[in-house]
């Protein structure tokens, strides 16, 4: 015990590191509409059970075996806002890397090569969980695998069946929290697996076996808490849905790499383990690792489970390559605790200033619809609103009065047959007219995302429906109907269209030589919101096409563009035509490998780059 005493101030470095990964700022489509389950348990004293904030689904059943969940974290958001929520999301994660720590550090006992191996696997683990980290009741599970490894590794060592009795109590309590509860019987079934191969029939693990079972089912869902895993491993729409789609190469060497590289090192080690070290001949172990790799690989959402379960295996080879590396006679020197201390200050530094997790409390900018929001209560738009999935909890969260179409609750009320609607709505002009016909929706409010791209851009060539309010991020849609007409005639976009920063839609106004009116226009259209650069961008698309006269005057449009945003790579190619036909070749060369930089894959800059001999 006295080594790892001294290396108290490693771990409070690493308990520091915890908490800076956890205060980040909010961009979570699902934290909404669970805080406003848990407000509608606070403020009714009852487990709701009935959907409140669709007009789609109202009055159908909701899922509600994640009550408990959904209580506390609005508890912690009514107590301390979003510095509430941070401080909850640290908490449950300082639980589960004690619990995590407490089971590596039981496993092969107290040496310093092997504290050192114990700090690189939770370093590893806690990276590779990073991506995952929202504030929904899942988070819960993490607290609860870490416990449950805890209490089988005890029991493995010790053999005493009074340790497995807690594993009954906090069954119930995880079950209703969050259907992550379905793994706590998972590992218990597992190790019971591995039990009877080395040894005759255990009747006594058995009955707890079943016991956690039942006591599994104590949750207002009973049994349905392991059809809901089930229906969503096996869902038609997986590879739609962001977190149940499987991983690919994208995701694993691609615009992901940042995300999974941790993970891709979890896996690896823990092959390892299983090949050269023998693991494989603990049951157990093999099958843990087995069935979560592969679920981790048919499910992004599950990449965090395997994390969490994978540091039983990755410690060992990461304890036998610390041994080669770290000479005998520095093991037990100062230096190394220094160097760790060193190492952990530095991650800290850089997720302070990391730009894809931004460090702070409070909302992301820019990830919700809430200027949009603005504008459509200013105006006093009302009836039923279509809106994009990913904004749905968003909306019941900030506009209660407002019921939304979608939301991001699918399995727990929506159906694949309404996201299969939902889907063929964003996709198709038929589809879209149809579900108005049977909906009656009034106006729409959609994300406008560079990256996924779901968006109906049916609409813009739709004459019952008018583009009225567009940032970078959305953009509202009404119907045009008499009551609606002083706001269409007062805000409509009637030249620049959501497009993703494809114009060719504007050519018309070049063939039919009325390009300067539509310039004009478009002025107005700029003024509607100066932020948004698309609009900016379809002027000096026609002042670039009306000829050299007026490239200085979509320079300086440009300009504008790059001062709002300057990663948007459609930007910097734009300059870079310019330039060219300035007949400025360097300075062309510099934008489009700024293009580059940002989208490799940016027609734009792609072509250019050939021409260039980039």
């Amino acid at each position: 015990m006295k080594i790892f005493k001294n290396k108290n101030i490693v771990l409070l470095m690493f308990s520091l590191l915890i908490i800076i990964l956890s205060f980040t700022k909010y961009a979570d489509y699902d934290l909404w509409w669970h805080l406003e389950l848990g407000q509608t348990v606070y403020n009714s004293h009852e487990i709701y059970s009935e959907d409140e904030f669709s007009y789609t689904f109202q009055g159908k059943k909701q899922f509600n075996a994640e009550w408990l969940a959904d209580l506390i974290i609005f508890l912690f958001f009514k107590i301390g806002g979003f510095w509430g929520i941070n401080i909850f999301k640290s908490l449950v994660l300082l639980i589960t890397f004690y619990f995590l720590f407490k089971t590596f550090k039981d496993m092969n006992g107290d040496n310093q090569i092997r504290f050192y191996a114990l700090l690189v696997t939770l370093i590893t683990i806690l990276y590779s969980i990073r991506f995952r980290l929202f504030v929904r009741p899942y988070l819960f599970s993490f607290m609860f695998i870490a416990i449950f490894l805890f209490i089988i590794n005890r029991f493995d060592r010790k053999r005493e069946y009074s340790i497995f009795y807690p594993l009954l109590f906090l069954e119930i309590i995880w079950a209703n929290m969050s259907v992550g509860a379905v793994f706590g019987v998972v590992f218990l079934l597992f190790y019971v697996i591995g039990e009877f191969t080395k040894a005759k029939f255990n009747f006594k693990l058995l009955a707890i076996l079943a016991g956690l079972v039942l006591f599994s089912l104590l949750n207002p869902e009973i049994y349905k808490i392991y059809s809901l895993v089930f229906n969503l491993a096996g869902d038609p729409y997986s590879s739609s849905v962001g977190e149940y789609q499987p991983v690919s190469a994208q995701l694993l060497w691609g615009y992901g790499l940042r995300y999974t590289l941790p993970y891709q090192i979890l896996v690896a080690g823990s092959v390892f383990y299983f090949i050269f070290m023998e693991g494989w001949k603990n049951i157990f172990h093999l099958l843990l690792f087995l069935v979560f790799f592969m679920e981790s690989l048919l499910q992004i959402r599950m990449i965090e489970f395997f994390s969490l379960v994978a540091g039983v295996f990755f410690i060992n080879p990461v304890e036998k390559l610390l041994q080669i590396i770290i000479p005998e006679k520095y093991n037990r020197k100062a230096l190394i605790d220094f160097a760790a201390v060193f190492i952990i200050l530095i991650l800290i530094l850089l997720s302070i200033g990391s730009k894809t997790y931004a460090f702070g409390y409070g909302i992301k900018e820019d990830a919700f619809p809430d200027d949009a929001i603005n504008f459509i209560e200013k105006e006093g738009i009302k009836g039923r609103m279509f809106n994009s999935y990913s904004f749905g909890g968003y909306l019941i969260w900030k506009s209660h009065e407002r019921k939304v179409f979608f939301d991001g609750r699918y399995r727990r009320l929506y159906n694949p047959e309404f996201y299969k609607e939902y889907s063929n709505i964003i996709k198709n002009a038929d589809a879209w007219e149809q579900a108005e016909r049977r909906w009656g929706f009034d106006y729409a409010v959609m994300e406008y995302d560079l990256k996924d791209r779901r968006f109906p851009l049916h609409l813009n060539s739709n004459p019952d429906w008018a583009l009225i309010y567009w940032d970078n991020h959305s953009a509202v849609y009404l119907k045009r109907t008499r009551q609606n007409k002083e706001i269409t005639e007062k805000y409509e976009y009637k030249i620049a269209k959501p497009n993703f920063y494809d114009f060719s839609y504007l050519e018309v106004y070049l063939h039919s030589k009325t390009a300067l009116n539509a310039v004009e226009q478009l002025n107005k259209e700029i003024n509607y919101n100066p932020f948004n650069q698309e609009p900016r961008l379809a002027k000096v698309f026609l002042l670039f096409n009306l000829g050299s006269a007026y490239h200085d005057e979509a320079l300086r449009e440009l300009n504008i563009s790059l001062q709002l945003k300057p990663d948007i790579a459609a930007e910097h190619s734009a300059v870079a035509f310019i330039f060219l036909e300035k007949g400025l070749k360097q300075k062309a060369k510099n934008e489009i490998n700024k293009a580059l930089h940002i989208d490799r894959n940016d027609p734009g800059a792609q072509y250019l780059g050939k021409i260039l001999g980039i």
